[in-house]
């Protein structure tokens, strides 16, 4: 009897652990098949952000219930959309501001009809263009231009009870606040899952949240970045076992089954960080932007 009581707590959190590991797995899976499609929305249709949005949701189904009739599967976007809406940052890396200044053709907003100060990048006869052509504004050749580069956070709450509250609170400890998302998400009781994916534009991208991001960067020679920054402070306060709950007793996550239908999140990478550091590039993708 006692051996079991010793042993028991130790095996049951294993066995748990293993479940959740899982699922992240599993569901890591399911938002690097969703980066892809959002991607690939975007390449096809101007780089335009809500396009991008709507299939990256849309590739969810699957994780938030499927279904077997138009209604069901209605239902599971719905869901999909609401957790994409609450839970989900997605940024464009590329082609960045610069790009589109240094890049931008004056016919194609004149087709397109474009606001004042949005611009378009040109698609066409890229392999006729010039790569040796890199503007020091961009740092960039109208090739790398043509890279459509997303950054994807998506916020899952874990599914299987006691583990899933343990390692947001080790979450909680671990982060830096170098990342506002992140942290936010942290915060709510939710494991930032993220996924980049870099894909050949295949249509004209036409300018709306592009992020700045100036010259080559360290001249155009790679750099080792270095080591993520750690955290020196003691744990944080918390109460219940195994430190699952908040001083004031509210827990976060492990209840219920995640914010999912089918009930399952992905994470790995640096633990640092809050999230994943996994690049996603699947078949059909292209390099990096041409920036270290």
């Amino acid at each position: 009897m006692l051996e079991f009581t010793v042993v028991a707590p130790i095996i049951t959190l294993l066995g748990l652990g293993s479940i959740q590991y899982g699922m992240l797995f599993h569901a890591k899976n399911q938002y690097n098949h969703a980066a892809f499609m959002a991607a690939r929305a975007g390449s096809i249709r101007n780089a335009n952000l809500e396009q991008m949005r709507d299939a990256y949701a849309r590739a969810l189904i699957p994780l938030y219930g499927g279904g077997t009739n138009a209604g069901e599967l209605a239902t599971a976007l719905q869901k999909a959309r609401t957790a994409v809406a609450a839970n989900t940052d997605i940024v464009m890396l590329n082609p960045t501001k610069e790009s589109f200044l240094d890049w931008n053709d004056k016919d194609l907003q004149k087709k397109f009809h474009t606001s004042i100060g949005q611009h378009v990048i040109p698609n066409g006869g890229l392999a006729f263009k010039k790569a040796a052509i890199v503007p020091e504004a961009s740092g960039q050749s109208i090739q790398d231009a043509n890279l459509l580069k997303l950054r994807i956070m998506h916020g899952h709450k874990p599914g299987v009870p006691l583990i899933g509250a343990m390692y947001v609170r080790y979450l909680q400890w671990l982060d830096t606040g170098a990342d506002p998302r992140a942290s936010e998400k942290i915060n709510r009781g939710l494991i930032p899952v993220v996924t980049q994916i870099t894909m050949q534009m295949q249509s004209d991208a036409i300018e709306g949240s592009a992020v700045s991001m100036p010259g080559m960067g360290n001249g155009g020679a790679a750099a080792n970045p270095g080591d993520p920054p750690l955290v020196q402070s003691a744990p944080p306060s918390c109460a219940g076992a195994f430190c699952t709950e908040n001083p004031g007793g509210s827990a976060h996550g492990g209840s219920g089954g995640g914010d999912s239908g089918g009930g399952s999140a992905g994470n790995d990478g640096d633990p640092s960080t809050g999230g994943t550091g996994a690049s996603t590039q699947p078949g059909g993708t292209c390099g990096e932007p041409g920036r270290a």
